[in-house]
């Protein structure tokens, strides 16, 4: 299992690898960044190894809301509906994943829309 580094530890990361996907690009073996690899592997082994945490919203959330993802410094955080089912909630994290990293995914079936936003006006997604 790979060790994070301490809070001290990225204070000292230069800046050009201080942001998330860089350094799960660089920590992450290559042949760990495969559909396959993705979607076959434990779901608790692969968040962490992805340093990714499931938040799950709370309960009187839009039905129509799955699931979503954060990429920050400090992981990926994906927050997952309470209404999704026990497939959907092993199935999203792994899309998430793949999303944040940049993987060329099929669109999803209806009646899953995929959208990406930036979390602050004016900045790009």
């Amino acid at each position: 299992m790979p060790v994070q580094p301490t809070a001290r530890q990225r204070e000292t990361i230069p800046a050009e690898r201080a942001d998330r996907l860089h350094m799960t690009a660089t920590r992450v073996p290559v042949e760990h960044k495969t559909f396959d690899y993705i979607l076959e592997t434990d779901l608790g082994a692969l968040l962490a190894e992805y340093d990714a945490r499931i938040v799950f919203a709370p309960e009187d959330t839009n039905p129509k809301f799955f699931a979503g993802s954060v990429v920050r410094d400090s992981g990926i955080f994906l927050l997952l509906s309470p209404h999704l089912s026990d497939f959907e909630r092993d199935f999203f994290p792994r899309y998430l994943i793949c999303q944040a990293l940049g993987m060329d995914l099929s669109p999803l079936p209806t009646p899953f829309e995929v959208e990406i936003n930036p979390m602050i006006p004016g900045v790009p997604a």
